[in-house]
């Protein structure tokens, strides 16, 4: 009995291992927190102005890079020093870094996709 889940399973396994994937998920989770905070709001908190906007211009910036490092794991350390910048200057500029979640899941993100190396390609017996 062919299982339509093996066929997914064994095409995203491949993919899966061969980037640092944890690393952009984080990256894209903490862009998305900043940009959905804002969107929605709090009811105590307006976010508005200068913050919304630059929280707008930052987590957009982290979804990209966490998208980038999925897509182009050899060039991982760029979007990876970006969104560590990116989540220090959210912790000033965008609300204490979306209520501090985003800029823990930009801040690891970050510091996973930095810290990923791939893993050694093995060679095949003649």
């Amino acid at each position: 009995m062919n299982r339509p889940w093996s066929s997914v399973r064994s095409c995203w396994l491949p993919w899966y291992r061969t980037r640092p994937f944890w690393g952009g998920l984080l990256m894209c989770l903490g862009g998305a927190e900043l940009v959905l905070t804002t969107w929605n709001g709090l009811s105590m908190l307006p976010f508005s102005g200068t913050a919304g906007a630059s929280a707008w211009l930052l987590g957009s910036l982290c979804l990209v890079s966490g998208i980038t490092t999925w897509h182009v794991p050899e060039r991982r350390l760029f979007p990876g020093v970006l969104a560590l910048m990116l989540s220090l200057v959210s912790l000033v500029a965008a609300n204490m870094g979306g209520l501090f979640l985003g800029f823990l899941l930009l801040a690891s993100g970050g510091a996973i996709t930095v810290a990923w190396t791939p893993e050694p390609r093995t060679r095949k017996a003649p």
